[in-house]
């Protein structure tokens, strides 16, 4: 499998258009340090198979989840809805929203740290990129929606 490396940077050169099925996009991070949930890169991208590193900097320990946004439903809906960040929505409420994004296999680990979450991404439309716990004994069951993504199919030249 290649992989394909592009500057984490908003700043940074497109996305190529033009990508194989079997070429991966490592496109930022997902930065989580138990009270904030920041993510790196782009955010518009053309249909495709996107990277992200996931860098877990708090006491729980998270999985990393996209969902595409069902019509009508916006991220700021969500973010109201939860009120608190770190809040558990009901799952009805989720499954009202989201249509959850393919993420083939397991995430991978990366030598430096962090692990490396792949996504297939094909449907245009606005997505949520959120992490979340389980429940511990200390811990409760939290959710975080970390920040908006957009995919956009690339105007026809």
């Amino acid at each position: 499998m290649a992989v394909l490396f592009v500057s984490a940077c908003t700043t940074s050169q497109p996305v190529p258009t033009d990508i194989p099925e079997d070429v991966v996009i490592e496109v930022g991070a997902v930065i989580f340090d138990g009270k904030e949930c920041t993510v790196t890169g782009e955010t518009k991208l053309p249909p495709g198979k996107y990277s992200y590193v996931l860098q877990d900097e708090s006491e729980y320990e998270v999985q990393m989840w996209i969902g595409r946004l069902l019509e009508g439903k916006t991220n700021q809906d969500i973010l109201d809805l939860q009120g608190e960040p770190g809040a558990r929505l009901p799952e009805a409420v989720l499954d009202e929203a989201y249509d959850m994004a393919f993420e083939p296999g397991f995430a991978r680990l990366k030598p430096d740290g962090g692990e490396i979450h792949t996504y297939i991404l094909t449907d245009e439309g606005e997505y949520t990129v959120g992490v979340w716990s389980y429940e511990t004994e200390i811990i409760p069951f939290t959710e975080w929606f970390c920040a908006p993504l957009w995919i956009e199919e690339a105007p026809s030249e």
